[in-house]
């Protein structure tokens, strides 16, 4: 038996069996976020359900009932027949893959949504060529709501509040941003900030939206949020199939699952957006505070956010795209919503 059918079968144990010689058709899908996880419960469990569909049954999308393999390798194990199927964050693909890291780069996020669409809209138009996931195929890119700054023991009102105090955040753009304030940053994947967060060995956490906080079991350890205009960063994901499994499936399949993923992934997000709007009204109901970055703040974090901006750039312009009008497609993209 093969690693992938060993290690799927340890999985599934206690759950209703997937079959053991599966058809050609059966796919197996990685989500490493937990079950109850909103982009696990609300985003990739339906998709993967709507395309059996869409397929009138012809191709069958099993979820795994928990991870088989840790955040930054999903890509790996899809590209070694783990699973077929999974997504990853662009966080953990920073050395990897550049030019999608413009959905992390500062104050260019608006909704998950309008993001959403404006990243796979970027990629088709400008990224695609520079085959920096050549190693799978894509179907789809997505963009959570953008993240706030979360005070566990009073606001985050000025770049003093963040110099020498210890800080969780995700990886990237947030991490990097918090070490020029001065921080003393603690960067791991959002699978891994709850532990971090309910030890208390941070005062502060910045970089997922109030939804996720919720959704990761970190958001009652909050006091205040945070913020800013535009917004500090926006986690990003992108969802891949494993290339020969891709194009074992009939060419009509193909078709029919490529119609609910890409563009119509990504307008799906909007049911983030609705969750993001109600998991603040909640919050603020419970007493947590929210505020908003005050000029002198948003002016400091511009100025600290202007190298990772530049250096994006050069990225792009070595990889050979035109970054200046990539990033300004993108924003205007992510500013019409939708």
């Amino acid at each position: 038996m093969s690693l992938r059918r060993c290690l799927c079968a340890t999985a599934m144990l206690v759950t209703l069996p997937f079959a053991a010689t599966a058809q050609s058709n059966n796919l197996l899908l990685n989500s490493f976020l937990a079950p109850q996880h909103p982009v696990t419960s609300m985003v990739i469990k339906p998709w993967a359900e709507k395309i059996g569909q869409v397929t009138e049954g012809r191709v069958k999308v099993d979820v795994a009932p928990s991870s088989l393999a840790a955040p930054h390798q999903q890509m790996a194990s899809v590209n070694k027949g783990v699973f077929d199927v999974a997504y990853q964050f662009h966080g953990l693909m920073a050395e990897q893959v550049k030019l999608n890291q413009v959905a992390h780069l500062p104050f260019v996020n608006t909704s998950s949504r309008g993001s959403s669409a404006a990243l796979w809209r970027t990629y088709q138009k400008y990224f695609l060529k520079a085959n920096e996931l050549g190693d799978v195929h894509v179907l789809a890119m997505f963009v959570l709501p953008p993240g706030a700054m979360y005070g566990m023991k009073g606001p985050i009102d000025g770049v003093d509040k963040l110099k020498g105090r210890k800080v969780y955040a995700l990886p990237g753009v947030p991490a990097s941003l918090l070490e020029g304030a001065g921080a003393g940053v603690v960067a791991a994947p959002a699978a891994r900030s709850h532990e971090i967060i309910s030890g208390k060995t941070v005062d502060a956490f910045v970089g997922y939206s109030v939804s996720d906080a919720n959704g990761l079991k970190t958001l009652s350890y909050a006091t205040d949020i945070t913020d800013i205009p535009g917004n500090v960063t926006a986690p990003s994901f992108v969802l891949f199939i494993n290339k020969k499994r891709w194009a074992a499936l009939p060419e009509k399949d193909r078709a029919a699952i490529e119609s609910i993923s890409g563009e119509a992934f990504a307008q799906n997000m909007k049911l983030y957006d609705d969750l993001e709007a109600k998991v603040r009204a909640e919050a603020a109901f419970k007493g947590i505070k929210f505020h908003k970055a005050s000029d002198a703040f948003f002016k400091d974090l511009q100025g600290l956010a202007a190298p990772i901006t530049q250096a994006w750039l050069k990225d792009a312009e070595k990889l050979g795209v035109n970054g200046q009008e990539a990033l300004e497609f993108y924003r205007t993209q992510a500013a019409a919503g939708r």
